[in-house]
């Protein structure tokens, strides 16, 4: 399979975290499609984090474009030319006032390929003890929740977790959990 050639690219709009463009593309077989717009955000990070008693602890944050609540993995965006993992780290420890003692890589995903250009990467953390309150952004609007492993396997498993990007994370933690 051959990739499309960008003949062309325009910034449309730039905001604070994302950019959005518009390419002109030639396909393999010639076609030039005349405007395919893409969303490059930078990339993000998500942290299943597990306490020494095996609890998992999660942060409950209301998404203002979809007017709900969702229980969530704590993680963000990485900050320009800043290593995934110690995303991952600050972001635990930011949202949730909680510390690891290891922590490793489970994955990476694409949250939305077609038209976006940034991955998710995914860490288990294992180990985590409270340490300080969370030091949350100005405006995120989240509460620190600790769960069980078996009551997040049932949301999980009954369709209650539909946040697309914590059920990836959590398929991909899922063996560990167990």
């Amino acid at each position: 399979m051959k990739k499309w050639k960008t003949l062309e690219s325009n910034e449309i709009h730039k905001a604070g975290f994302f950019r959005l463009r518009t390419d002109k593309c030639e396909l393999p077989d010639g076609r030039v499609m005349p405007r395919y717009y893409v969303v490059e955000f930078c990339d993000w990070v998500h942290v299943v984090p597990v306490t020494a008693d095996g609890q998992v602890v999660m942060v409950n944050q209301y998404r203002h474009a979809a007017d709900e609540w969702f229980m969530e993995f704590p993680g963000g965006a990485t900050d320009p030319g800043e290593d995934p993992k110690a995303a991952a780290l600050r972001e635990l420890e930011e949202e949730t006032g909680y510390v690891a003692k290891k922590i490793e890589a489970l994955g990476m995903h694409y949250p939305n390929p077609a038209i976006q250009t940034n991955r998710v990467f995914t860490y288990l953390a294992t180990g985590c003890e409270l340490t300080a309150k969370p030091c949350l952004d100005p405006f995120e609007d989240l509460e620190v929740k600790l769960v069980e492993k078996q009551w997040l396997m049932n949301q999980f498993q009954t369709g209650c977790i539909n946040h697309a990007l914590v059920a990836a994370s959590l398929s991909l933690a899922m063996g560990r959990l167990s």
